[in-house]
């Protein structure tokens, strides 16, 4: 699939929400390489729920100290 990103010149309609792109607004083409279809898409649709952020973030997993010589090729 081909995307470019563009600038609207006229109101046209989102292809996934079905909600107006405004002119002047930016937005997605995706194009299907085998087909001459071309789909429109904001590029964060408004409709669409945003990204949670999960507070307090996990904690990332400890490296133990006693199992490294394991690693080392002396």
């Amino acid at each position: 699939m081909h995307e470019r990103i563009r600038t609207a010149r006229r109101p046209m309609t989102c292809d996934l929400c079905g909600l107006m792109i405004h002119p002047g607004e930016r937005y997605r083409i995706v194009r299907n390489e085998y087909s001459p279809m071309e789909y429109r898409e904001h590029i964060q649709c408004p409709g669409a729920p945003t990204a949670a952020i999960t507070d307090p973030r996990p904690r990332p997993p400890k490296i133990r100290t006693d199992f490294n010589h394991a690693f080392c090729m002396a």
